[in-house]
């Protein structure tokens, strides 16, 4: 039996993912939305030891779409929200890839979704941490998503 809510978290994810390669290959957003869109990057991840990959299920384009051209449109302002969510002890200029795909996409999402709940929104992005992370960073995400939610939807 297929989980409703899995093409949503599949969006997410890949989300993630395109931020993650747009960071690493130079590409515009608009070509990177546009590869994965048309299936030609994403749609899978490395599990476990030996890092096999996993396809995963179709992911929701429209949530996709949704995310990354919303994070495309407003980065240096979501950037900014997330840098004021930090303490002074984290050093917020040398956030990597993934991490801060992370959190740009769950900040992006509480403007993209307006009416999803909040928690429902950190859990996501919380468990989407956890599988690149098993340390502070999960605790982090948690902590930020938290303190801009109390911000973004006040």
């Amino acid at each position: 039996m297929t989980n409703p809510k899995q093409p949503f978290t599949n969006a997410r994810l890949m989300a993630v993912q395109a931020y993650y390669a747009k960071a690493l290959s130079g590409e515009s957003w608009d070509q990177v939305i546009s590869r994965f869109l048309m299936e030609e990057i994403g749609g899978s991840v490395l599990q476990g030891e030996k890092e096999e990959v996993v396809v995963l299920e179709p992911a929701d384009k429209s949530l996709f779409a949704h995310l990354t051209q919303y994070v495309r449109d407003n980065e240096k302002d979501l950037e900014k929200m997330i840098e004021s969510a930090f303490s002074e002890k984290i050093k917020k200029d040398k956030l990597e890839p993934t991490f801060k795909g992370v959190l740009l996409m769950g900040t992006a999402e509480f403007f993209v979704n307006p009416d999803l709940d909040t928690p429902i929104i950190i859990n996501e992005y919380v468990d989407i941490a956890r599988s690149f992370y098993n340390g502070a960073e999960v605790k982090i995400v948690n902590a930020v998503l938290d303190k801009l939610a109390q911000v973004v939807r006040a």
